[in-house]
């Protein structure tokens, strides 16, 4: 009985997965999105490289691909460079400084008329690190603390060593 209540659990937990996974590729459009950025997400005045595959949902050859950039601050028309693969189209950007942290959807467009919109992310700039000191305590010359640490150190190991004689004599003359 308790093999097929959890034999049960678990197929009620598989399908659960399944019906879930289903629901979200239903979703997202089924398919796999043909642009992709790097890093994502990226802060103002980092590089940031856009790749799109033409050849998702087209029949002929791609020559060229443009990237809109004038929803990140920069020109509208930003030509691509031809990838490592055929059809493949690649541009690094310096997203600017002024550049508002939030989500982006710069438009790129292919010459075979496939078109997509790239989602980026950008996150505000990092604050600078905390004043923390300038680290003098590590690299003093004093010795005073060392030696009173060493002979803390000292002190409970001789202590350790009365306790255990002790008890090692109060065993011998038991």
């Amino acid at each position: 009985m308790r093999l097929a209540r959890c034999a049960a659990a678990i197929a009620g937990l598989i399908m659960a997965v399944l019906v879930s996974g289903g629901t979200a590729a239903l979703a997202s459009g089924g398919g796999p999105s043909p642009v992709s950025v790097y890093p994502n997400p990226s802060t103002p005045g980092t590089s940031t490289t856009f790749t799109i595959d033409c050849s998702t949902g087209a029949d002929n050859p791609c020559t060229s691909a443009t990237l809109n950039g004038s929803s990140l601050g920069l020109p509208a028309q930003i030509p691509m460079q031809q990838g490592s693969q055929t059809d493949v189209f690649v541009t690094t950007v310096v997203l600017p400084s002024s550049l508002a942290p939030g989500t982006y959807n710069p438009e790129i467009t292919c010459s075979n008329g496939v078109s997509a919109a790239a989602t980026l992310t950008v996150d505000a700039l990092p604050t600078a690190a905390p004043q923390t000191g300038d680290g003098t305590t590590s690299t003093a010359t004093d010795t005073t603390l060392t030696n009173v640490g060493f002979g803390l150190l000292a002190a409970g190991a001789l202590a350790g060593c009365v306790v255990l004689r002790r008890r090692w004599s109060g065993r011998a003359s038991g």
